[in-house]
């Protein structure tokens, strides 16, 4: 079994209630929410302990916020509290807590990659023993410790910017150092990605304290190197790609080919959906929040593209009889996944062709870009060997010896 947590006021929206009681979702009652009670948390801590009880688990997410900041947010003490109390009220239980990151790569746009990261999972009876014989402060002392043990493994699968400026520049240096040429435009693959920029978090940020003046001329030549992309429209794997005739022929007729073979289906699905993708669209900004339109786009859906596949299969039904309407019940969910990944890959395919030819109709400007990047690639690379070289250095108290 499985209970996951949620702000309560997912339930004020008619559509999702039924959905969220049905996925056996338990409100949760938060101060910032104007209406709420919070004494109700009594009754959703008591179903997350029975649910623990039960040898079941309970995903929660514990900063209690929907927030668009480069860091973690104040990790709020429910998850240390609902561990604890469950352990007190039913153990030993022999519960862990274990943190989980996400990391999106455009957070704001449909199906774009998302990396999931399992963190170290932290035993709760350890902790628990230390409050078996606490007072209440000393009880509340280990909630808090807990808590930022919490923290610091959620902090070992996320990663923690300072600044959003700092996370654009750190992105783009990680970028720039991992690939010097390639082929044709790739994206690196998430989980590397997200090792580079974690190191280099923690190394850009003591380079900044020796080297100030330095690592902020970098930042202003990443900067300006980023400006002129937006400019030409093209990302930095397309200015790293040498584009030989060869791989842009396969490229082209690989892709070309594919698009051709989905796109009578594409092209049912696309007539079928059309109605209730737009739809969604309509109804997500009738929300209270603005972190709630993609909740609400999500969760309309669920009904309304069921509903479009009933009647169309009730209007076949009339017109062609019941063997034609069981084909339409296969075909239409199918035609509408293939008409999601057509427009996907088309819309790939012409973003790819135009900065192609952005770049190759403008010689000079695309040599300079060139330039640049291969410049700002050699004063990262000489930036990540000084703080290899300060990492790897003695201490002074190290080196120091005895006679």
């Amino acid at each position: 079994m499985r209970a996951t947590l949620a702000k309560s006021t997912l339930w004020d929206v008619p559509v999702l209630r039924t959905l969220l009681d049905l996925g056996g979702v338990i409100p949760v009652y938060r101060r910032q929410d104007e209406g709420t009670d919070p004494g109700k948390n009594q009754e959703t801590f008591a179903k997350c302990h029975e649910e623990l009880a039960r040898g079941g688990a309970v995903a929660l997410f514990p900063e209690g916020i929907s927030h668009d900041a480069p860091h973690l947010a104040q990790i709020k003490t429910g998850a240390a509290r609902i561990a604890l109390e469950a352990d007190e009220r039913f153990g030993p239980l022999g519960t862990f807590i274990v943190p989980v990151g996400l990391t999106f790569e455009e957070k704001g746009t449909f199906r774009s990659r998302a990396l999931v990261q399992v963190g170290e999972p932290i035993e709760i009876a350890p902790w628990r023993a230390r409050c078996v014989a606490a007072s209440q402060d000393q009880a509340r002392q280990v909630v808090r410790e807990l808590t930022d043990a919490v923290r610091d493994g959620l902090a070992e699968v996320t990663l923690n910017y300072p600044s959003h400026d700092d996370a654009r520049a750190i992105e783009r240096a990680s970028e720039l150092l991992a690939r010097e040429e390639l082929e044709l435009p790739a994206r690196l693959a998430l989980d590397e990605a997200f090792a580079l920029r974690q190191v280099f978090i923690e190394g850009a940020l003591k380079l900044e304290e020796r080297l100030p003046e330095r690592v902020g001329g970098i930042r202003k030549r990443i900067a300006r190197y980023d400006e002129e992309l937006a400019r030409l429209r093209v990302r930095d794997d397309q200015v790293a790609a040498r584009y030989r005739g060869a791989d842009v022929g396969l490229y082209l007729l690989g892709s070309a080919s594919l698009l051709l073979f989905w796109l009578p289906l594409a092209a049912v699905g696309t007539a079928i959906h059309f109605v209730p993708y737009r739809l969604c669209g309509v109804i997500a900004p009738f929300t209270k929040t603005e972190d709630l339109p993609a909740t609400m786009k999500l969760f309309s859906g669920f009904f309304l593209f069921p509903i479009t596949w009933l009647v169309v299969c009730g209007l076949t039904w009339g017109a062609a009889g019941w063997g034609w309407a069981l084909l339409m019940a296969l075909v239409t969910p199918v035609s509408g996944f293939f008409a999601m990944l057509f427009h996907e890959r088309h819309e790939h395919f012409w973003d790819e062709v135009e900065s192609y030819l952005s770049l190759k109709l403008r010689p000079a400007r695309a040599a300079r870009l060139r330039r640049e990047r291969e410049q700002l690639r050699g004063e990262i690379e000489e930036m990540a060997r000084l703080e290899r070289a300060e990492s790897t250095s003695p201490s002074p108290e190290g080196s120091a010896s005895t006679s």
